[in-house]
């Protein structure tokens, strides 16, 4: 009998004694080291692409390892190598929108391509849960984390004290020193002031999430619209920046959103109202919408509105949202691309990578000239 019958003879037999036990029985090396007559070492080199294995016997395992549908078992490989190959991906927003689901498709790909799993976990902006998010990553051995903070930069620090690498996305904090990948929206909040100054707009005003106001992402959106009506001589009324409260968007409904928003209320009421509105992000622009249109104002004709982000959202609602197109999908590529070389030591942990992204603006038809 050739040796090639033997091993399929081999592999039969393991088959049928596999389909015939009651327990689905899980493929090992040892399995396959008997089959192909070498040692448990050797196949363990071999499917590694050991250069000490020749090449006739590394394919000869290889071989036996896809017809016997062998799966590395990354738990003990993890124990032996000190990695899980899990990334933690903490989502410390509200999941109201495609956002998260864009930085998915970025990082996922990426992450399965170098051999590592993201394993989600949504906080939706509470401190306590994420804590205990990573927590329990920490007791699965995570390799680092992927972060959409709750705002809260003990949490960080600590994290960090552990030499546990994370990077941060979207946005960051100004008082830690740490690894992010986030868009540049200074140049997005002055883009998109600048867009609406040339339409000839001269009174705008700043709408922004009011739990979000001291993160990094709406200060600096606010910040590059200050720099843009400075710039052309306009003045910074500090009554034209306007909070709007999202916090209930699971549990609303028009009368709510008017409710609690009456800042916002009172700005539109104005005789001299102003004729066009900057929103920091577009779901909030969406909700904005809500209260513009119960008032009986017309979308762009009474009043510009413009958002930031470029998610789906902003191209199904009526009308379309002119906005800053930010590249999420290239963020979470990059993110975690940082992450998985400081992970494997390509890149010093002491090494800071702070990568800032360029936006685009997006014209679409809620801004019109004046």
């Amino acid at each position: 009998m050739s040796s090639i019958a033997r091993y399929n003879t081999i592999i039969l037999k393991w088959h049928q004694w596999s389909e015939g036990s009651s327990i689905k029985k899980r493929v090992k090396l040892e399995d396959i080291a008997k089959i192909a007559g070498v040692s448990k070492m050797t196949v363990s080199l071999a499917l590694r692409g050991d250069k000490s294995i020749s090449a006739s016997t590394a394919n000869k395992i290889k071989d036996i390892a896809a017809e016997l549908g062998y799966i590395p078992n990354r738990m003990a490989q993890g124990l032996n190598s000190g990695r899980s190959h899990i990334i933690g991906l903490l989502i410390g927003g509200y999941l109201h929108d495609d956002y998260q689901n864009q930085f998915l498709k970025g990082a996922i790909p990426y992450a399965m391509e170098r051999g590592y799993t993201i394993s989600i976990g949504p906080a939706e902006c509470d401190s306590k849960v994420e804590k205990s998010l990573i927590e329990k990553y920490r007791h699965m051995m995570v390799d680092g984390f992927l972060a959409f903070h709750c705002n809260e930069v003990e949490t960080y620090k600590r994290l960090q004290k552990s030499n546990i690498p994370f990077v941060l996305y979207t946005k960051y904090f100004k008082e830690l020193e740490a690894d992010h990948v986030v868009c540049d929206d200074l140049a997005g909040g002055y883009k998109m002031t600048k867009h609406l100054i040339e339409l000839g707009h001269k009174k705008i005003a700043f709408v922004f999430d009011k739990h979000l106001e001291s993160s990094s992402e709406v200060v600096n959106r606010m910040q590059g619209y200050k720099n843009a009506l400075k710039e052309n001589g306009l003045p910074i009324e500090e009554h034209l920046f306007v909070p709007f409260n999202l916090a209930n968007y699971n549990h609303t409904d028009s009368k709510t959103v008017m409710a609690e928003n009456p800042q916002l209320l009172e700005c539109l009421k104005q005789t001299n109202r102003p004729t066009a509105l900057f929103v920091c992000n577009d779901i909030t622009a969406s909700f904005v919408y809500v209260i513009v249109k119960k008032l009986g104002l017309s979308i762009p004709h009474d009043i510009s509105i413009s958002g930031y982000e470029g998610v789906y959202l902003g191209s199904i609602i009526d009308p379309p949202l002119t906005t800053i197109s930010t590249p999420i999908i290239e963020m979470g590529r990059k993110a975690c691309e940082i992450l998985i070389d400081k992970i494997e030591g390509k890149v010093p942990l002491s090494e800071r990578k702070k990568i800032q992204l360029e936006p685009s603006l997006l014209v679409r038809e809620s801004t019109m000239a004046r």
